[in-house]
């Protein structure tokens, strides 16, 4: 079983002879390549040799390509640094009047934009080397809220989340985002990706209430299961923080996956997704895997698989790599997982 197979058949609820592993790892990647995030990132070619280096290095099951949380943002206009060993972030948004930010959102602008360019050839590459070998999860940047949150600013739609005045006007800026997030989806499909994935962090408990969650976020959520299924294409839903007062809502989207951090109370989300949606991740990338040994690496590793005895894992990281993870961890990480039947 090879690690395509092993994700695919996690994917629909069918045994593996392994926990599939898939790590968040795209600094980490750049790094052990030897690249600085600029190289990597303005490179389709590092990119792929980035990825498929790591991955093949460390013994993965599948490849999860990601840049940075700005591709969608910048591409809209919001105004975006480039450090050079650092991913791209927005450091303002598109405007501070929300009815010319909503003017300016056009998913037409994605096929224009350099960078994501960049980023869909480079997993036409990945999947031209790998494909049918190894699992190739395409993350599709930022979701419908956490875009809208990026061109507007934090501070502007959180003042606006509380004015009732304002209800019209965010779902129209979100209503403009979700048309830009869906076509980002389909290219990166057509690209190569066997899934697609998505952050909406900013539908967080640890930032909005979960009444909130279920207003702004959870019905673009639904939509886009729906409008993807309708296309045949399954996504992981990544979102940061503490989620367990919305994880029930999050189950019932029916997202092929969830990607859940460390700080959620685990074996509840595993009860709480079991044969609704596969949980990715969920160990401390910064606490465990950077900053921890070994042995606790081994250790955190056997607890996540423990919360799972009926499968439905698809073990890693909760959330992005940092860049200086030592490689032993990683390694120890990998043999934890083999080595459990």
């Amino acid at each position: 079983m090879n690690g395509f197979e092993r994700i695919e058949r996690t994917l629909t609820w069918q045994p593996t002879d392994h926990v599939p592993v898939m790590l968040h790892n795209f600094m980490h990647a750049a790094r052990e390549a030897g690249m600085t995030m600029k190289e990597f990132r303005s490179c389709p070619e590092n990119m792929a040799q980035a990825f498929v280096g790591a991955s093949m290095k460390y013994g993965l099951d599948g490849i999860l390509t990601d840049v940075d949380t700005a591709l969608e943002a910048h591409a809209m206009g919001a105004k975006t640094e480039f450090p050079d060993d650092l991913p791209a972030r927005v450091v303002a948004p598109i405007s501070e009047q929300i009815e010319e930010v909503i003017e300016q959102i056009d998913p037409a602008k994605l096929q224009s934009d350099e960078r994501i360019q960049i980023y869909l050839e480079t997993i036409r590459l990945i999947h031209r080397e790998i494909g049918g070998q190894l699992f190739l999860r395409g993350n599709a940047d930022q979701g419908s809220f956490s875009l809208a949150v990026a061109v507007y600013g934090m501070t502007n739609m959180m003042m606006d989340l509380s004015d009732g005045n304002k209800t019209e006007l965010i779902m129209r800026l979100i209503e403009r985002c979700y048309d830009v997030h869906l076509a980002f989806h389909l290219m990166v499909k057509e690209a190569g990706a066997d899934m697609t994935s998505f952050g909406d962090s900013m539908g967080s408990p640890d930032l909005i209430s979960p009444a909130m969650y279920r207003k702004f976020v959870a019905p673009f959520h639904k939509r886009l299961v729906a409008d993807l299924s309708r296309k045949g294409i399954q996504t992981v839903c990544h979102i940061c923080g503490k989620t367990d007062m919305i994880l029930e809502p999050w189950a019932e989207h029916g997202f092929g996956g969830v990607e859940i951090d460390y700080k959620t109370n685990i074996p509840q989300a595993a009860k709480t997704m079991q044969g609704k949606s596969v949980v990715f991740g969920v160990i401390d990338p910064s606490g465990v895997f950077c900053r921890g040994d070994e042995t606790l690496v081994q250790q955190e590793t056997r607890a996540v698989m423990d919360c799972f005895p009926y499968g439905g894992l698809v073990i890693g990281a909760g959330c992005a790599l940092p860049a200086e993870t030592p490689s032993q961890n990683i390694h120890a990480f990998v043999q934890t997982v083999r080595s459990r039947p």
